[in-house]
């Protein structure tokens, strides 16, 4: 009777020790699984991120290389020309610039925060910017006072030289925008 006793007991203990066995090694199979699949949404959502942020990226350069151009446009030689000889009055003129301010500020935002590498130039254009408005405007108002337009009347040369100097930096930083989109597309 001992052994049969015996026996049922290392039975039963075997089974016991079969089911823990097995418990432990499902729970652990399950918990990998799990891990497994956290770190699969992680990297998902991730991914995810880093794609928006890029796409958001280059919306931004493009928004910056837009407000460039216009920029450009509006502070070069050929603007200042036409401006000058369709005799826009000085509140005018100040209401197109301060519409183009706006452009600009934009625009410094984007180099401030996220593209800083463009900061300094941006602030120059800005400056180049004030320099072109005070001296046109210096000299609508003394064309508005019947001073013949010639290349020598107060300000048209510091205008053209700051028109000049707005365009090679908008240039400039348009092919620093083409370079960080490149960049951009590469890395996603």
């Amino acid at each position: 009777m001992e052994t049969s006793i015996f026996t049922s007991i290392v039975a039963a203990s075997s089974a016991l020790f079969g089911v823990a066995l097995t418990s432990f090694v499902q729970s652990r199979t399950q918990q990998n699984n799990q891990q497994f699949q956290y770190a699969l949404e992680r990297g998902k959502r991730e991914s995810e991120k880093a794609e928006k942020e890029r796409v958001l990226a280059l919306d931004r350069l493009a928004t910056a290389h837009r407000q460039l151009s216009i920029i450009g446009r509006e502070f070069s030689p050929t603007t200042l020309d036409i401006i000058w000889r369709a005799d826009m009055k000085d509140l005018e003129y100040d209401q197109r610039y301060l519409s183009l301010c706006q452009e600009v500020d934009e625009l410094r935002a984007i180099a401030g925060l996220y593209e800083t590498s463009l900061a300094e130039d941006v602030e120059k254009i800005y400056g180049q910017m004030n320099i072109f408005w005070g001296n046109f405007k210096n000299l609508l108002r003394l064309t508005s006072l019947g001073e013949k337009a010639t290349p020598s009347i107060s300000g048209l040369d510091k205008s053209h030289a700051a028109a000049r100097e707005i365009g090679d930096r908008t240039t400039s930083i348009k092919r620093q925008l083409t370079e960080l989109a490149k960049r951009y597309r590469t890395d996603g």
